[in-house]
């Protein structure tokens, strides 16, 4: 069977409409009865991505997660909530987002990701991955992320949000890889990793979304959205029609047409609920226009891509030189020294860590020489 993608609209994030709303949506695929079963334990995996207030559209919000929960515990299994934040505990990033809130008031643990060594043999390419332990213990895995540009994939959303599932600065160490071998190779360790965590269902939290320079300082943007599924690839490609992106520009849903993961094709996929040509918006702001890199053939690339990307430079009047991006980086290319923090543009990998890690937007995305020009 063709998978469905439901489309509910939300205008708010008032707590009786969400809960609503959020039931619509899933029970236009189904009904939380068809993904969890009595006697399970269920990790809501949000995306955390660092702790910052729910206005600032980051993380999933905590009405989500909590409508969730209780739909969850509804259908007699246990809810935990877990991820895995860039740098910092689980714990302290909740607390800061509201979500430790949630997970006070309804009695429900939130888990660190200890990490363990999966074998993961559906994978296509990568047949093992060291991943937070909690996520091959527990039954299920509920999806749920945030609607958001990403400087570096263009969008990240539900293939994405499972990128998480890797404990902490590990993270790192696949950006290091990436650098060498291309988008293309990330995209794929994360869609064979979705083949091991195999989320039973997504939620992305699309009310207030964030475009422009996500994951992390982009501008709060309302869709007033819930959109649920199974097939991450399918969820993916529906919310890429959405905010108009061509699927080829986004090297996740590229990767998942060249190497035929998940339904991709629009015309194979069932929208349920709100018509897609409905809630259409032509003027989402994306990170990015084009990937030029990728045109450029592979022998050339090294040479060329501090001119042909954007590059991380530390805005240096807001800048608190508190150290956080040094900490991110995973090559040590990042120096304090006298109160002052300087990127070594000429070894950067543009993983663009320290973008996100920031506290203070206080590091730029600057064009290439030969970018401008393009």
């Amino acid at each position: 069977m063709p998978p469905t993608v439901s489309l509910v609209r939300c205008n708010d994030y008032q707590e009786a409409a969400v809960h609503e709303k959020i039931k619509v949506a899933l029970d236009l695929i189904g009904g939380i009865q068809q993904f969890v079963a009595p006697g399970e334990k269920v990790l809501l995996k949000p995306n955390l991505c660092i702790g910052r207030p729910p206005e600032k559209c980051v993380n999933t919000h905590p009405l989500v997660i909590k409508a969730i929960a209780l739909l969850v515990k509804e259908a007699g299994a246990t809810p935990l909530i877990g991820d895995s934040p860039q740098m910092g505990s689980a714990h302290s990033a909740a607390d800061k987002s509201g979500i430790g809130d949630i997970a006070q008031d309804l009695g429900i643990d939130i888990v660190e990701f200890e990490p363990v060594t999966a074998l993961n043999p559906d994978g296509k390419i990568f047949k093992t991955f060291t991943i937070g332990k909690i996520v091959k213990e527990v039954d299920k895995v509920i999806n749920l992320p945030k609607l958001k540009t990403h400087a570096l994939m263009l969008l990240t959303l539900a293939v994405k949000n499972m990128y998480g599932c890797i404990p902490g600065t590990r993270k790192a160490q696949w950006h290091v890889k990436t650098d060498k071998a291309g988008k293309g190779y990330f995209a794929q360790m994360m869609l064979d990793l979705n083949l091991l965590v195999k989320p039973a269902l997504t939620l992305v939290d699309g009310v207030m979304a964030m475009e422009g320079m996500g994951p992390g300082f982009g501008d709060p943007r309302h869709l007033g959205l819930f959109i649920a599924g199974t097939d991450c690839v399918a969820v993916d490609r529906v919310i890429a029609e959405i905010v108009n992106v061509k699927p080829e520009h986004a090297p996740i849903l590229r990767v998942a047409i060249n190497k035929e993961y998940g339904i991709s094709r629009l015309e194979e996929i069932t929208i349920a609920g709100a018509k897609l040509q409905d809630v259409i918006v032509t003027d989402f702001k994306l990170p990015q226009k084009a990937d030029v890199l990728d045109r450029i053939p592979r022998g050339l690339k090294k040479g060329a891509k501090r001119y042909l990307t954007d590059q991380p430079v530390i805005n240096q009047q807001i800048c608190e030189a508190c150290g956080m991006c040094l900490r991110a980086c995973p090559i040590n290319n990042i120096d304090l020294e006298n109160k002052t923090v300087e990127i070594n543009q000429h070894d950067c990998i543009q993983c663009l860590c320290c973008v996100e890690i920031c506290p203070h937007g206080a590091i730029d995305l600057v064009p290439g020489r030969l970018l401008k020009l393009y």
